[in-house]
């Protein structure tokens, strides 16, 4: 059995140790964390195993007692709370378990050595997942947006997968704007106000985003990553983008792609732009989740929201959403 290696890490102040026994495994998880500093000693809050089964009835994981119920509707299996005893567990056609135990901070991941071949799924929902729900409870609020910087005001932009984030974010990185994330980032109170907190990932992109700028030609060229059907980006190593770990939210910019030559801004009323927030809230544990939604509540008053129909001048729109911010 191979041994079993930890890698340790601080992210926003909270110390996380994430061990497994497949080099492949642990590689692809350090790669989205590559940016987050090593923790000094002390005690670590949140910790991840991931274990390799040959066959199902092998599997390290198993499912909580008590009555569970589901709180995300996953394309594949079950993701379902323990009230009882406080666990999330998610189940991936019994090829991926995953127990977390919200309280302790501790998480195991059971996997099929098979699935080693799809590292996406193990270090991305997998990990995602659990993370998200593991923060909250320490207070850092998930938000399912990409994440940019300007003038040390945050512009965020939420949507679901196909909605333009990661072609806006890549607009705006290579036109000088500070990079905070693509896909996740989180939302904490700070001694001045509420503060966006980042989570520097690679980019995933389709071969159609990517066609927009000449420069990432070259990753056209290059196969996928095990168990990825995008194309990863890695925006300091392209555009030497500064990565910003923390600023204030300014700007909530909710995208959708328009088959129009120019892009076009409009307001968002605030009741609506929450509305479309809500959906990042896990309704597990009642007074964490409360505080989440308490949180996009302020978010929401404390920015500027808008709708942008993203048209095909994709150049521009830096110098429009600048306009925005300032």
């Amino acid at each position: 059995m191979p041994r079993s290696v930890t890698h340790a890490y601080l992210l926003h102040g909270l110390g996380m140790a994430v061990s497994s026994d497949h080099p492949a495994v642990l590689a692809a998880l350090h790669a989205r964390l590559r940016h987050v500093p090593t923790p000094g000693p002390g005690p670590l809050d949140v910790r991840f195993e991931f274990c390799g089964v040959s066959e199902r009835y092998q599997h390290r994981v198993a499912p909580p007692r008590g009555a569970a119920r589901p709180v995300y509707d996953p394309p594949v299996g079950e993701v379902v709370y323990v009230d009882r005893t406080d666990q999330l567990y998610i189940n991936y056609d019994d090829r991926v378990r995953v127990l977390c135990d919200l309280g302790q901070g501790q998480v195991r991941v059971s996997f099929l050595q098979s699935e080693v071949d799809n590292l996406w799924l193990l270090s991305h929902p997998m990990f995602t997942l659990p993370l998200v729900e593991l923060f909250k409870r320490r207070a850092r609020y998930s938000l399912h947006a990409a994440a940019l910087c300007t003038n040390g005001k945050g512009l965020l932009v939420p949507g679901p997968s196909g909605a333009g984030k990661s072609t806006l974010a890549l607009a705006l990185v290579r036109a000088g704007w500070g990079f905070l994330g693509d896909d996740l980032c989180w939302l904490t109170w700070g001694q001045e106000g509420l503060q966006v907190l980042a989570f520097p990932d690679e980019v995933d992109v389709t071969a159609e985003a990517v066609g927009w700028f000449p420069e990432l030609q070259p990753w056209l060229a290059q196969p996928h990553a095990h168990g990825w059907v995008k194309h990863q980006i890695w925006v300091e190593a392209v555009y030497d983008a500064e990565i910003v770990w923390a600023c204030p939210p300014a700007v909530l910019v909710f995208p959708q792609i328009a088959q129009t030559a120019t892009s076009v801004v409009t307001p968002l009323a605030q009741e609506d732009a929450l509305l479309e927030l809500v959906p990042n809230v896990l309704l597990t544990e009642p007074a964490a989740s409360q505080a989440h939604l308490d949180v996009l509540g302020a978010l929401v008053r404390a920015s500027k929201c808008y709708r942008l129909q993203m048209g095909r001048n994709v150049a521009t729109l830096p110098a429009l959403l600048r306009e925005v911010v300032a």
